[in-house]
């Protein structure tokens, strides 16, 4: 069963990535999106769904079990399906909100993996918007992408109203940002 579900995930990432899956009788039932079929065809589509369209499909319980599938992409494989789309990402300066530093070893690195995964579980949304950096000593993790800094400020409040824990390591800081 894990075998075959590794394989399906893998096809249709492969499919995913070169762009040849549509999906059919795409239909929204009782707040969850179903897909009752999917048709892989060469370049010709009635209907299709982009790479987020997939995985944001893929991260939706199961009505029967339960179960929700979370992908973790690295960025060179998000940059890379971006780019075989024709919607390429421009690096621009901008700022983000950092919520933590720590120069302590194995532990900073652990936690900041961590503080990801607390963000992650409670707004999946914001996964394409955390940023895990080490720049020797530090290990740190910062969130979003915005263009001013009043959109950064406004950034800050939320995540300090969602997560008061980070509150005293919050700040706004220049940064290269994502903008498509």
């Amino acid at each position: 069963m894990k075998r075959t579900l590794f394989v399906w995930l893998v096809s249709l990432f492969v499919m995913l990535v070169s762009n040849q899956i549509v999906a059919q009788d795409v239909a929204l039932q009782e707040d969850a999106l179903v897909v009752d079929s999917l048709l892989v065809q060469q370049d010709t589509a009635e209907v299709k769904l982009s790479t987020q369209d997939y995985l944001n499909m893929l991260s939706v319980p199961d009505a029967l079990t339960g179960a929700v599938i979370n992908v973790y992409q690295d960025y060179a494989i998000f940059s890379a399906i971006v780019k075989k789309n024709g919607t390429e990402a421009q690096e621009v300066k901008g700022f983000r909100i950092q919520i933590f530093s720590s120069n302590k070893g194995t532990s900073a690195r652990e936690r900041a993996f961590e503080i990801k995964e607390i963000l992650v579980s409670k707004h999946p949304n914001l996964a394409d918007e955390i940023y895990i950096s080490y720049t020797s000593p530090f290990w740190k993790v910062r969130v979003g992408n915005c263009e001013t800094n009043a959109k950064a400020q406004e950034l800050r409040q939320w995540i300090i109203a969602e997560y008061p824990e980070f509150t005293t390591e919050t700040y706004i800081v220049p940064s290269m940002i994502l903008v498509y």
